[in-house]
């Protein structure tokens, strides 16, 4: 009966409401650790270091691929995951978003990114018609900003937006839910806050530097964001859980 009332909400309401009783455990692991995660409503996508996971709302595997490193944040949109990567193998070490169909993980094409990223990618999602890029940083940089790249479809660069924050390795996640964007940063002000024009609203403790995903309002219409956290496996190899929060008063707070 449990199962068939899971099913018919999800039937429903598409992202089912999850609550706040027990996190989600992704069953599946890597090497390294979660870079970033998504969902198309129905599964989460989960983007580890070195394996794209599959899963359905109780964290079960239902796809997995093994990829090469560094693969980053990801995105979902009209059926794909678009994953931003910062490709490390000899033979095919640049920058690149690489894409998979959410069916069965299978590649569905590649964009290579000819920007000079002396920090890398990572951060990205899609709104408004166009993607959004997140550029990483040095860990010794002190720039005072973070720079976010506007893309069409195609990626096609179209603007580079500044977004101000003393960060440690730049933009690390990006997501667009109830109407703003949320940036994850490994930095004290940890998650970022922006309108729609990417202006700065405010910054918020619980953090998103490992992912965020929207789910359904919560009952007085607080927007609510899934948010990832790592774990670190006995074996030495990583796997993640998901919890929501909540935006009450103005704060981000997670969900008890």
């Amino acid at each position: 009966m449990k199962s068939f009332l899971y099913a018919l909400l999800v039937l429903v309401i598409g992202t089912p409401f999850i609550s706040a009783t027990e996190p989600i455990i992704c069953q599946g692991e890597a090497s390294g650790h979660l870079q970033g995660f998504d969902s198309d409503g129905s599964f989460i996508y989960w983007s580890m270091f070195t394996n794209l996971v599959k899963t359905d709302f109780t964290g079960r595997v239902v796809a997995e691929r093994a990829v090469d490193p560094h693969q980053g944040d990801c995105c979902v949109h009209d059926g794909k995951i678009y994953v931003a990567t910062q490709n490390r193998t000899k033979e095919r070490r640049g920058v690149f978003i690489n894409v998979y169909s959410c069916d069965d993980l299978r590649p569905a094409g590649e964009f290579p990114i000819n920007f000079s990223f002396e920090g890398g990618i990572d951060g990205i999602t899609y709104a408004n018609g166009f993607f959004y890029v997140g550029e990483g940083k040095p860990k010794d940089s002190e720039q005072p900003f973070n720079w976010v790249h506007q893309f069409t479809p195609d990626f096609v660069a179209v603007d580079k937006i500044k977004i101000p924050g003393q960060t440690t390795y730049g933009i690390q996640t990006i997501t667009f839910a109830h109407g703003f964007f949320w940036f994850g940063t490994y930095s004290k002000d940890r998650t970022y806050q922006c309108a729609p024009d990417l202006k700065l609203l405010t910054h918020h403790d619980v953090d998103i530097s490992v992912g965020a995903f929207s789910l359904p309002q919560g009952p007085g219409g607080e927007p609510r964001l899934m948010v990832a956290r790592n774990i670190k496996k006995e074996n030495n190899r990583w796997t993640a859980s998901a919890a929501p929060a909540v935006l009450k008063d103005g704060r981000l707070v997670m969900e008890k």
